[in-house]
């Protein structure tokens, strides 16, 4: 019985030894592999937030840059609007300016007679300066075409059409403007004398 007792005692042993070595190794095992989930999911979660706040960074981005292209377009159309402005007033005092007279008409001297000639000056010097380059254009496209004939240019139909169109654009604007500016309402002080 001794030996019996004496073999308990050492299988005892060795089976607690054995299985505490067994547990440790397990328990380091999967200490390890609950530590390396552990480091994954923080790794995880950090990546996570890593990209929100970066589509968080972008959206901000976009939202500054929409709001930056919102700010030139008004700025745009504040510029336009002024421009507009300033023409319209430029235009109303070239009517103004048309309509003065330098002349009174209510004395009879030979320098009242002098103011009427300057008047008359004046006043035909923007219908012929209208007539005069309406006929160079239309000069300079007779002569442009009749080179282009006599010639014998070969123009590729693409820079043929354009230089058409620049033309027919150029004398349309041109006649436009003359006769909008020619037709346009006045001011009806007749009369008054420039300053």
């Amino acid at each position: 019985m001794a030996d019996a007792a004496l073999f308990d005692l050492v299988g005892s042993s060795l089976l607690g030894i054995g299985t505490g070595g067994v547990a440790t190794i397990f328990q380091n095992i999967f200490g390890g592999i609950s530590s390396w989930i552990s480091e994954w999911q923080k790794r995880k979660t950090l990546t996570l937030q890593h990209q929100q706040e970066m589509e968080m960074t972008d959206k901000q981005i976009e939202m500054l840059k929409a709001e930056g292209d919102i700010a030139v377009q008004k700025s745009r159309e504040d510029r336009a609007m002024t421009e507009t402005i300033i023409d319209g007033q430029n235009y109303q005092q070239s009517l103004l300016h048309d309509a003065a007279t330098y002349s009174k008409g209510s004395e009879k001297t030979w320098a009242d007679f002098l103011l009427v000639v300057a008047d008359f000056v004046r006043g035909i010097t923007r219908p012929f300066m209208t007539a005069f380059l309406c006929w160079i254009t239309w000069s300079t496209y007779q002569h442009f075409t009749g080179y282009l004939a006599s010639e014998n240019v070969l123009v590729d139909p693409g820079t043929a059409n354009e230089m058409v169109r620049y033309i027919v654009t150029n004398t349309v604007f041109m006649s436009s403007s003359a006769v909008g500016w020619w037709f346009s309402s006045r001011p009806l002080n007749k009369g008054r004398a420039v300053k």
